[in-house]
């Protein structure tokens, strides 16, 4: 009796994992498919509640609103076939963590003519700097610089969230926030 019970919870936990990694790889689809259209409200939909309340909600509408279209430059993100890799899922205190890490490329055009030498050097310097461990190249014919590297998503499904898979973004440049949302213990476990 002990063994059948034994089987019916493993067979059980089974099926709501693989139903909760079903749910997660749909939702993380959308939240791509959200960046590169653009859909800032989609976008803020699928962050993690904890974020807002270090930044609020409007605020991160119009940070994201400012990076993707200013005077200076457009950021679009060229869409790929992007190729999502998926940690475990990890389960801590009641709350399920899962990192994902895929390829990503996006273009930063910019409005006026970046006519020298020395100017395309210094937006590179500080791209390099932003984004350490991309591949950058100046595209000369249409005044931008194209970007492909490596993004780290943590997807996360607890109580604030209703049990719905809610993400943040694992960046170095925004290590705080990251330390505001999960505890150092979850964050070592996670190899974050």
């Amino acid at each position: 009796m002990r063994l059948k019970i034994t089987f019916l919870l493993l067979l059980f936990s089974g099926v709501v994992l693989a139903q909760n990694l079903d749910d997660l790889k749909k939702d993380t689809k959308t939240l791509y498919e959200a960046t590169y259209n653009m859909a800032f409200e989609t976008i803020l939909d699928y962050t993690h509640p904890t974020v807002f309340k270090l930044v609020k909600r409007e605020d991160m509408y119009t940070m994201l609103d400012t990076a993707f279209q200013n005077d200076a430059y457009r950021l679009r993100y060229v869409y790929t076939t992007p190729h999502f890799s998926y940690s475990e899922i990890s389960s801590f205190n009641n709350s399920h963590y899962c990192v994902i890490t895929y390829e990503n490329a996006m273009r930063i055009t910019y409005e006026n003519k970046i006519e020298s030498e020395e100017s395309q050097k210094k937006i590179m310097a500080t791209l390099q700097k932003n984004f350490p461990d991309a591949s950058i190249r100046f595209e000369k014919d249409r005044n931008a610089f194209y970007i492909v590297k490596n993004d780290k998503l943590l997807a996360i499904s607890d109580d604030e969230t209703n049990g719905k898979w809610k993400f943040m973004n694992v960046n170095p440049n925004y290590k705080e926030l990251l330390e505001a949302v999960i505890t150092e213990n979850v964050r070592k476990q996670l190899g974050l």
